[in-house]
């Protein structure tokens, strides 16, 4: 085998492959003998179908599975020979198949650029120092007590108003005609909420309980459902209760039906400890961030295109993910395709470069990554997810995702190297510049 490599750019290859006419011949010979054994031809017994019919029979199969066994035999070895590192999967243009003759491929495909690391140590960064104040304690105990609010039924002649829970059954139709989940029986909804359909809550003001009215509200152009978006629907609703949402008082025995605390000061201590400990990990993923922007700004690196969008969509569909789990529409937040590709491809070429640096240093460091190192960086996500840290590594190690989990285990002990060598100056935040 020969193989010659052409270098189009920082980070793109094409391969070139010749395969002597002896090993091609030889791999037909042999496919044509496995084929052999399992096919059936009338008139002759098995394993003794004579070349010539094979060939007639099944000669496009074989020249296909010949050119796949070759380029599976001979590409790998081509990139660990010449040392490349693919990024991408590589488009592969094969000539035509000739028994007796030398064949050949090409192969374009993305590679690892060379990094070269020149100023790592001793970066200048800035951390603020946030400290927690009483307002932050404040609103934090407040929408506690928001959580654990009860509704209260409203007695006497109230009228729905804003703020108010109602109580409804409703039934919908659209032309007449009733539609699936269009009906349902004691649904509490937020008058204000917005989250009906357009104009329905607002229509229900002023109701009394028991009382029954006629809404006529129309499907937003964008609704989930097709055969609804953008068609006007009329309404049966029935007011069935009136209720307001009753805060408790924060008190002590507010604290005390919290948790395991004592008074009002110990629940104070522990939401002062945990807003800390939030602003502390913000504050610490902030520099993060930093030191990798000034590590792509201070050693320019090429990010092949390959790397760009596997990370851009990665971070795409984790988003809708989350959100989908949250019953948020990506797009009701501007997260339009549109907006994610003008925002988050930058960010996704930054990390991608910052990786690629990160990962240098590792390699010129000599870093490696430990069993105890996999099981700690896997800890926090098993006790997320209520599992045996053996159990999430098993997944991990099941879906081939070992070597990317140790790749960014790499990647954060590098930056914690950089980190350790940085000079960081400490600053407060706005509020605590104020006091």
């Amino acid at each position: 085998m020969k193989a010659t490599i052409e270098n189009l750019g920082p980070w793109e290859r094409k391969i070139a492959v010749e395969i002597p006419a002896d090993e091609v011949s030889e791999t037909v010979e042999r496919t044509y003998r496995e084929l052999a054994k399992g096919v059936r031809v009338r008139g002759f017994r098995k394993g003794k179908v004579p070349r010539t019919v094979m060939t007639r029979m099944y000669g496009d199969q074989v020249r296909n599975e010949v050119i796949q066994a070759l380029i599976n035999r001979t590409y790998g070895e081509t990139l660990r020979t010449h040392q490349l590192e693919p990024v991408s999967e590589p488009v592969i243009e094969p000539e035509k198949l000739a028994e007796g003759q030398p064949w050949r491929y090409t192969a374009r495909l993305e590679v690892r650029p060379e990094v070269k690391v020149q100023k790592w140590e001793k970066l200048a960064l800035a951390q603020t120092e946030a400290v927690v104040d009483d307002a932050a304690v404040k609103e934090r105990l407040e929408r506690l007590a928001g959580m654990h609010a009860q509704l209260v039924v409203e007695e006497g002649a109230t009228r729905l108003a804003r703020g108010h829970f109602a109580v409804i059954d409703y039934e919908g139709s659209v032309e007449g005609t009733p539609f699936e989940g269009g009906a349902g029986k004691e649904v509490t909804i937020e008058i204000g909420s917005g989250r009906f359909i357009p104009g329905f809550e607002d229509q229900l003001e002023g109701m009394a309980a028991g009382e029954a009215r006629e809404v006529t509200v129309t499907f937003p152009e964008d609704y989930g459902k097709s055969e609804l978006a953008g068609k006007p629907a009329l309404f049966q609703v029935t007011l069935k209760e009136i209720k307001k949402k009753v805060v408790p008082a924060i008190d002590d025995e507010f604290a005390k039906d919290t948790g395991e605390f004592e008074n009002l000061e110990a629940l104070r201590a522990k939401v002062s400890e945990d807003i800390q400990r939030e602003l502390d990990e913000e504050s610490r993923r902030t520099l993060r961030e930093q030191a990798k922007g000034q590590l792509v700004a201070e050693n320019p690196v090429e990010a092949p295109p390959a790397m760009v969008e596997r990370e851009f969509r990665s971070a795409v569909e984790s988003t809708r993910q989350r959100l989908s789990t949250q019953g948020v529409d990506p797009e009701r937040l501007g997260l339009t395709p549109e907006a994610l590709e003008r925002e988050w491809r930058p960010r996704a070429e930054l990390d991608v470069k910052a990786s690629l640096i990160l990962d240098q240093i590792a390699r010129d460091r000599g870093f490696e990554v430990t069993a105890e190192d996999i099981d700690a960086f896997l800890e926090p996500m098993a006790r997320e997810a209520k599992q045996r840290v053996s159990t999430l590594r098993a997944a991990y190690e099941e879906r081939g995702l070992l070597p990317v989990l140790e790749r960014r285990i790499k990647d954060e002990k590098a930056l914690d190297l950089v980190l350790e060598k940085a000079t960081i100056q400490k600053e407060k935040s706005a509020s605590d510049r104020e006091k």
